[in-house]
C-alpha cells in the first residue's frame, strides 16, 4: 500500500504537482531524521540530512525509475547527504553520548515492530545506548534493518552491500547487542 501511493506521488510530482512532494515529505521525514539522529549522533545535522535529502529529491526525483521502493531509494539518498555531511564537518562519531539517544522520537504505531523493544523506560535507554555503541557498519545495518524496518535486500541497496555482508553484519551486531543487554532482554528477543 505505502509503495503504491508513494509511486503516485512521485507521478503526480513529476507532472508539476508540487504538492506530491509535501506528502513525501510528511509521509517519510520523520523516518530519514531518525535515520540520521543514529548516524550523525546531532540533532542538527540530522535536520539538516532532512533538508538536504528533499532538496536532493526536487532536483533527482525524475530520474527516480522506480527500480526500487521509493523507501529504498529515498535512504539511499539519505546515507550519501550524510556522508557528505559528515565529510565537510570532518566528524562522523562513532558514538552517541545520551543526550543524543534520548531525543530520538518514538514509534509508537506499531507495538509488534522491532522498534517497539524500545518503548519501555530502563530498556528503551539501554538499547539506544547499545546501539550507539554499536561501531558504524554495524549500527547503520541495525538501524535499516531492525529500527527502519527495512527488508535485507533494501538494506543492502541503501548500503552498497552484498546480501551476505549484510547478514554476517546483522549477526555481529545482534551478538554484540546481546552481549550488552544481558539482563535487560532476553535472549530471544534482541
Amino acid at each position: 500500500m505505502h509503495d503504491d501511493e508513494d509511486a503516485d506521488l512521485v507521478e503526480r510530482f513529476r507532472a508539476g504537482e508540487r504538492a506530491a512532494l509535501e506528502d513525501l515529505y510528511r509521509r517519510h521525514a520523520t523516518r530519514v531524521w531518525r535515520y540520521a539522529r543514529f548516524a550523525t549522533g546531532s540533532e542538527e545535522a540530522a535536520a539538516d540530512v532532512v533538508q538536504e535529502t528533499f532538496l536532493r529529491l526536487t532536483r533527482h526525483l525524475h530520474g527516480f525509475k522506480g527500480r526500487a521502493r521509493f523507501s529504498t531509494w529515498l535512504f539511499t539518498v539519505a546515507r550519501s547527504v550524510t556522508i557528505d555531511l559528515g565529510r565537510r564537518r570532518r566528524r562522523m562519531p562513532e558514538t552517541l553520548d545520551e543526550d543524543a539517544m534520548a531525543a530520538v522520537p518514538d514509534r509508537a504505531d506499531n507495538s509488534r515492530s522491532p522498534a517497539a523493544a524500545l518503548e519501555s523506560g530502563e530498556t528503551k535507554e539501554a538499547v539506544r545506548e547499545a546501539v550507539a555503541r554499536l561501531p558504524q557498519n554495524e549500527r547503520e545495518a541495525v538501524v535499516l534493518y531492525e529500527l527502519q524496518e527495512l527488508s535485507i535486500k533494501e538494506s543492502c541497496e541503501v548500503l552498497g552491500w552484498s546480501e551476505s555482508r549484510m547478514k554476517v553484519t546483522l549477526f555481529r551486531a545482534r551478538r554484540r547487542l546481546k552481549e550488552m543487554l544481558t539482563g535487560f532482554v532476553k535472549a530471544e528477543s534482541v
